[in-house]
């Protein structure tokens, strides 16, 4: 109810503000003006759920208006850049804990048990990060 009432003081100061044609122009301003819209029509048709409660998930959207411009897209894009560069020391570093998995399996598989003390035991339970199969050797290690 709250932000419904801040969305609606924002657009009515942004339409205020800018004028109608200016604000009409932008893509995001329309979106703003039909999420309140929505909300308004929602707190009037019922008291709290109603069948617009899912388009309120909508209101999240407009976080991308932080992507367009600004330090926040050179941010963005340096952190896709790196992404797409350092794609070989990942290889490498997966084949790195796919040898170490291998060798602590050779090493630790079915060895490390304890009992409900947590005392080392050969009939006890494996502990949940172990070296018994490659899959919680290789998440073991990670």
């Amino acid at each position: 109810m709250l932000f419904t009432i801040l969305f609606t003081l924002e657009v009515v100061l942004k339409v205020i503000g800018l004028g109608i044609k200016p604000f009409s122009k932008e893509g995001f301003n329309i979106f703003d003006l039909l999420i309140v819209i929505i909300s308004l029509v929602e707190i009037s048709m019922s008291d709290g759920g109603g069948s617009f409660s899912a388009l309120r998930a909508f209101r999240l959207f407009r976080i991308f208006k932080l992507f367009r411009v600004g330090d926040l897209r050179v941010l963005i894009d340096s952190i896709a850049f790196t992404i797409t560069t350092i794609g070989n020391y990942t290889i490498l570093l997966v084949l790195f804990i796919y040898v170490y998995s291998l060798l602590g399996m050779q090493f630790f598989a079915g060895v490390l048990k304890f009992d409900a003390l947590g005392l080392p035991d050969k009939d006890g339970v494996s502990p949940k990060a172990n070296f018994d199969t490659l899959t919680w050797s290789a998440l073991t290690l990670f």
